[in-house]
């Protein structure tokens, strides 16, 4: 079914007929596999072209139950749009089922006929043949009146012999024709000259009449091979034939009953119909073609028809045509594709070659629409056809099954869900291909394996008529889908909008900025109310020439709401580049019709905001904070601490964790006596007030009356112990309140060193300063015994896990081997019971994660880190943040990206050399780089804290640090999210 059709001009047809000699011309030999009428004839068939062997993928069939909505469809009256009158009229029952089928057949073959109200105010729509079928299962055999309209539309083809009054004339040219000299033929109203009989594994019967035979409009009477056959017909035929073997050869069935081909309709300018009439009449598929469809359409037609040929097959109830958008929208579509590819096979420029892809201004002029929009039979613009591009990108990541196994499944499902079925078979997830696509539609052109890795799918075509026939057919928006937005935004400006996006639609928005300096984009997004409704946005840069952006990308970036409820998301653009978002609606709609209406539309809102990127800066802000209090701290008071880590308690405040710290006036440290020096600490913070909580027993060092012990702070953790700080996390308890889960280490990184964790209730932190707790160890757990994998140094949530990072004492590098091991628990008591953790014990031969219940199987990760770092999630990235070991740059931060929480590799981004690293005069050390999550008003900064301490010592033997401030507390740096890029990611 196509719509679209070239004026006939008979003169043009002629002079193009050495054109279409070129294409399935055989030589005047006859063949086997043809017949005329009733005898044997010249043949037209062509060799059998085999297509090109493609690498079949792994697919299991996923077993699903007929979906309730498709119960519920077939259970109704057809509705074929609303502006399809007769079809309203039948289904408000205000026609009887007779008028219905009378009409329809009238609507087909005798238009003229129809009362006013029902006449087509236009064209034959693509779908007619659908509807015709449809009306005609609706034919019940034992009604006589049914039955008499049948017998009168002149459904089943009758023939006569030749007048033996015709003129000697007419008798001579009938034998110019061997096929037309048997006798005249006619079907539903329409006469025709001539019969042409192909025997494959069905038998295909051609009638067609020729110009100047007699006063029928027909093909054009040129045989320029001589043969007795029209060059047309030859084309058509051989065209027929190669595509009959090749869709048998990629597994396609075909109903049981003989084919059945007229050209010679030309009513309400037919496009060409395929009818599934085997359904419920004596004949099978019927194609209904114009008298002469022009010299570019016998080999397009012949590809396209037939394939829907084969998809009745898969229909073979008519009933599962009541929601005809729905089906009609995939039908076309893999229509399309089959035809592209068979053109591809044979001969890639035969005439009609590019006829599939004139609907892709359509699709991809209109990308916010919903990816199964189809409209109804009666409407212009049949974006469906464009949907062939959906097609041959799911084609190109799994295989050339994949179309005909949706098809094997849309008689039990809505083609929308019976692709996300067959996606499921391949072992791949429907909404991540979905992204894929809208960016290998922006690029039209070939994948970026880095790009495809980041994404999860491929972004790219293997077609090369990517970059030429398709990108030709978006020309209006530069060979490239046409944007909602474009905007130059210059530093400190900003720009909004609001898009309207339909399920599995795509919205794209282009920005670019100063011509000089580096440019930092962020775009901040609504948050959507309905929760089925899901976006995937990803930002990318690109070189740009004249305001056109190149197919290599610079940078990328992507934000799943999924992962990250910030809901912005952000990208580094240099001088000459175009940053493209691209928003990617992932939810889908199972109906055309309604997919594509107001009861799903999802409006997406956004800003955008332009600012001078900066390189990463000292946070003056929390450095001056810690410095003030360190030299201003009365004898409670925190005034110096290591490995700092920070939690966001439910009312806004921060609690922030060290381990080993000091308390009291910096300034009295030197006497040894006069300050407390503890394990542990918190401090949490509201505003700008810091309050230290610490085990008690504070302000007594040099009270006479308190025995010497018991002078001294306690450790609040743990007290008696050494409990260093892992990292933490805020979850409910069972009797609804809230606990800080923290991690702790107990030891000195050797094989004597064990895990443990306190849970620590906010309503505590929030008010106390002072807190006893004692840690609960975790489970001993050894993979090369006897050292020990210390858990909680960093912990991920993805996915609905959270990850949990730990470490090898194995005491003899200061680099440890890194452990991981989730749970889905979401609560304290749960997230802490070991039972319900498992652990990482590598990737299967599908490259697939293995979790295993015991520990001792765990494997480590790679690269070994330090024992205080971090894992964040971030420009959907997992990065690993930590210095680098004392072989390389000693201090420097740097983050490893991975693509998943296990696959870290070699990798790094330098992030920011801290300026301590020096060794004279202070012998500094730096150590302990943490991220600390929302802590920063710039949500494009992330700001990373370490530790400077020293081995120097005074002339009395004491360390730097317990005399001297400016050592044993936390630096901050700010660090561009933008920063967090890596071409190579695992």
């Amino acid at each position: 079914m196509r719509f679209f059709r070239a004026p006939r001009r008979k003169a043009a047809a002629i002079a193009l007929a050495a054109v279409l000699s070129a294409v399935f011309l055989p030589s005047a030999s006859p063949q086997a596999n043809a017949t005329t009428g009733a005898r044997s004839g010249p043949g037209s068939a062509p060799a059998k072209t085999s297509p090109a062997p493609d690498d079949p993928k792994p697919y299991h069939r996923v077993e699903r139950k007929e979906s309730a909505l498709h119960k519920e469809l077939t259970g109704k009256r057809a509705d074929f749009g609303p502006a399809d009158p007769l079809s309203q009229a039948w289904a408000k029952h205000k026609i009887s089922t007779e008028e219905y089928i009378d009409l329809s057949l009238k609507r087909v073959a005798r238009p003229g006929d129809l009362p006013k109200e029902y006449r087509p105010a236009a064209e034959l729509p693509s779908s007619a043949g659908l509807a015709l079928g449809y009306a005609l299962s609706m034919h019940d055999k034992k009604r006589e009146n049914a039955n008499r309209l049948i017998d009168a539309s002149g459904l089943s083809v009758t023939s006569e012999p030749p007048q033996e009054n015709a003129s000697a004339s007419a008798r001579n040219a009938a034998s110019a024709w061997p096929d037309c000299d048997a006798g005249d033929y006619s079907y539903l109203f329409h006469n025709f000259d001539c019969k042409r009989t192909l025997n494959l594994s069905r038998q295909i019967n051609v009638y067609y009449s020729v110009d100047g035979l007699k006063p029928l409009d027909g093909v054009p009477a040129v045989d320029l091979n001589t043969n007795g056959v029209p060059d047309a017909i030859d084309t058509f035929v051989g065209s027929l034939s190669t595509a009959w073997a090749a869709y048998e050869s990629w597994g396609y069935g075909w109903p049981s009953k003989p084919v059945h081909i007229f050209f010679g309709f030309d009513e309400n300018n037919n496009p060409g119909l395929t009818l599934p009439f085997g359904d419920s009449l004596e004949d099978g598929v019927i194609m209904i073609l114009p008298s002469d469809p022009g010299p570019d359409r016998y080999t397009y037609l012949a590809y396209h028809e037939l394939f829907h040929a084969t998809q009745y097959y898969y229909l073979p109830l008519l009933s599962v045509i009541v929601d005809l958008p729905s089906v009609n929208w995939w039908m076309e579509a893999t229509a399309e594709w089959a035809t592209h590819r068979m053109y591809n096979l044979v001969n890639p420029s035969a005439p009609g070659w590019d006829i599939y892809s004139y609907a892709l201004d359509e699709f991809l002029g209109n990308p916010e629409r919903a990816v199964n929009a189809s409209t109804w039979p009666w409407q212009a613009h049949k974006r469906q056809y464009g949907a062939f591009l959906l097609a041959q990108y799911l084609t190109e990541q799994t295989d050339m099954d994949f179309v005909r196994h949706t098809w094997e499944e849309i008689p039990f499902d809505l083609p929308i869900s019976s692709i996300a079925q067959v996606v499921e078979g391949y072992n791949l997830q429907l909404p991540i291909l979905l992204q894929g696509f809208a960016l290998a539609n922006y690029r039209l052109t070939a994948d970026v394996p880095d790009l495809n890795r980041f994404i999860g799918s491929p972004v790219g075509y293997r077609d090369p008529h990517a970059t030429s026939r398709w990108s030709s057919e978006l020309a209006p928006w530069l060979g490239r889908p046409k944007r909602s937005s474009e905007q130059a935004l210059a530093w400190g400006r900003s720009a909004n909008g609001s898009v309207e996006v339909y399920p599995g639609g795509t919205t794209y928005l282009e920005f670019t900025g100063p011509s000089s300096g580096q440019s930092r984009l962020t775009l901040q997004f609504g948050a959507q109310s309905i929760p089925q409704i899901q976006f995937r946005y990803f930002l990318v840069t690109w070189p740009a020439t004249a305001g056109k952006p190149s197919a290599t990308p610079s940078r990328w970036s992507r934000l799943d709401p999924r992962e990250d409820t910030s809901g912005q998301v952000s990208i580094a653009v240099a001088p000459g580049e175009v940053a493209t978002l691209i928003a990617t609606r992932t939810d889908l709609a199972p109906e055309s019709g309604t997919a594509d209406s107001y009861v799903n539309v999802a409006q997406l809102d956004w800003n955008a905001t332009m600012t001078a990127e900066t390189a990463a800066q000292p946070n003056n802000a929390l450095n001056t904070m810690w410095t003030n209090q360190a030299t201003s701290a009365k004898c409670a008071d925190w005034s110096g601490g290591d490995a700092v880590q920070s939690t966001r308690l439910p009312s806004g405040k921060r609690a922030w964790f060290f381990s080993d710290t000091f308390l009291g006036d910096p300034a009295k440290r030197g006497a040894g006596n006069e300050t407390s020096y503890i394990r542990n600490s918190m401090v949490v913070q509201d505003g700008s007030t810091l309050r230290t909580v610490t085990g008690g027993s504070t302000c007594k060092e040099t009270d006479p009356s308190t025995d010497f012990w018991s002078r001294y702070a306690k450790t609040p953790v743990g007290e008696g112990g050494q409990y260093w700080t892992g990292d933490s996390k805020v979850l409910p308890t069972t009797d609804s309140k809230h606990e800080v889960v923290k991690f702790y280490y107990e030891g000195t990184g050797d094989q004597d060193t064990r895990g443990a964790y306190a849970r620590l209730p906010v309503d505590a932190l929030e008010t106390d300063n002072v807190l006893q707790v004692t840690p609960a160890n975790l489970d001993d757990c050894s993979v090369r015994p006897p050292y020990p994998i210390v858990w909680g140094a960093s912990l991920v949530d993805d996915g609905g896990y959270t990850y949990i990072y730990g470490w090898e004492a194995d005491g003899t590098n200061a680099e440890k081997s890194l452990f991981l091991a989730r749970t889905s628990q979401t609560t304290a008591s749960a997230f802490t019971n070991q039972a319900n953790w498992n652990y990482y014990a590598g990737t299967g031969s599908g490259g697939a994660a293995q979790w295993v219940e015991s520990c001792s199987a765990a494997k480590p990760l790679v690269p070994k880190t330090e024992v205080d770092f971090s894992v964040i999630r971030l420009n959907g990235r997992f990065w690993l943040v930590h210095h680098t070991p004392a072989a390389q740059t000693p201090g420097k931060i740097v983050a490893v990206p991975s693509s998943t929480a296990w696959g870290f590799g070699s990798a790094q981004v330098d992030l920011y050399t801290p300026p301590e690293t020096q060794t004279n005069p202070k012998y500094a050390a730096v150590y302990g780089a943490r991220v600390h999550q929302n802590i920063l008003s710039d949500t494009g900064k992330v700001s990373i804290s370490y530790t400077v301490s020293t081995s120097a010592t005074n002339v009395a033997c004491w360390a730097r640090g317990y005399y001297f401030p400016d050592n044993q507390y936390p630096r901050f740096v700010d660090v561009p999210t933008t920063a967090f890029f890596s071409t190579t990611v695992p």
